[in-house]
């Protein structure tokens, strides 16, 4: 039986090498910085962000509305016809709608997160888990809980 011997890498062939294996390392760490704290001082909009709102969202928050609106209007026979009047109405009507409500320079998760302090329901018991996280019960559900026996 006769080995040959192995050709020595080239540097363009180490240099591939090294670059595939940061790159691998790079994306394995992608989740660990996925978690990120929320600095609750600096937690909501800015100054700015409230006036970029102002000037320039709000209005076009608007025009958005009433042009999804009147898309919804023209596409309803077409829509029923194929059968997903639900999903035009949701995307070019409730959608827009629902974005104007949205607090002056929130995201969307700012916004969730002011909403869900309001209590408007007595019987919500509300757990702050790690602000802005929390639980939120309904103490009008049925909650059971089942013993485990051990045999």
């Amino acid at each position: 039986m006769i080995v040959k011997a192995k050709k020595p890498q080239t540097v363009k062939q180490k240099f591939f090498t090294v670059a595939a294996s940061l790159s691998l390392l790079v994306m394995s760490m992608q989740p660990a910085l996925a978690a990120i704290e929320i600095d609750e001082t600096d937690f909501g909009p800015s100054y700015g962000t409230m006036m970029v709102d102002t000037i320039v969202g709000k209005p076009l928050q608007l025009v958005n509305a009433v042009a999804g609106t009147a898309a919804y209007i023209v596409s309803l026979p077409f829509s029923l016809i194929g059968g997903n009047a639900d999903q035009a109405q949701q995307k070019l009507f409730v959608e827009p709608w629902d974005a104007m409500g949205r607090c002056l320079g929130c995201t969307v998760a700012e916004d969730n997160y002011y909403k869900s302090q309001v209590v408007s329901n007595d019987n919500l018991v509300r757990i702050v888990v790690d602000r802005p996280s929390e639980i939120l019960i309904n103490t009008n559900d049925n909650v059971v809980v089942t013993p485990v026996v051990n045999p």
